[in-house]
């Protein structure tokens, strides 16, 4: 073998692997124009502020107006008599009353918590009774695992009643209904 031959190989070989590590430089764009900016507005408009509504006063109760009856037992009243209190002089001006805020802070339930909960417990009987009528062994995987969440929901509407969290065993058994519903149709 030639040493000059190897020689010149190795040479082309050590040329081609370094040709590949040269940079090349990069193109230099243009510098592009800057966009325009249109200039800002000469003014911010702000709108009228509304005017406030006269508030008008409540009228008084009268005493052919009825109030709800209490539940509690009445109150023994005093047999002293109570001075009356007299008319409002005409020198006083009268302050109109200021209406109650429209929204409530807590929310008001359309009936007691014990018809709540009397029709909680009948919906969640009833979705008991519906899953007892269904056979499980006929029913596919996805049957079998609604029937196991209708069973949780059940028992975990029952566990919100013993809390007395009327709203969340509410809406458990609703769930625990459809369910069993779905599934004793099947």
């Amino acid at each position: 073998m030639n040493p000059m031959r190897g020689w010149i190989g190795t040479t082309i070989v050590a040329l081609v692997l370094t040709a590949g590590c040269a940079k090349s430089r990069p193109q230099v764009q243009p510098d592009a124009t800057p966009l325009l900016v249109p200039p800002a507005p000469p003014r911010v408009i702000v709108p009228p502020e509304p005017e406030p509504i006269p508030l008008e006063p409540l009228p008084e109760p009268s005493e052919t107006t009825s109030r709800p009856a209490r539940r509690s037992a009445p109150r023994p009243e005093s047999r002293t008599a109570k001075p009356e209190t007299p008319p409002p002089s005409a020198e006083a001006p009268a302050v109109p009353a200021v209406a109650a805020p429209a929204e409530a802070l807590e929310p008001v339930m359309s009936t007691s918590p014990g018809e709540v909960e009397r029709r909680v417990r009948l919906q969640l009987q009833r979705a008991s009774g519906d899953l007892n009528r269904v056979d499980y062994g006929a029913l596919s995987q996805d049957g079998q695992a609604q029937y196991d969440m209708a069973k949780r929901f059940i028992e975990q509407a029952g566990e919100a009643l013993r809390d007395r969290n009327l709203v969340f065993a509410g809406k458990l058994a609703e769930k625990a209904a459809g369910i069993a519903s779905v599934l004793l149709g099947r």
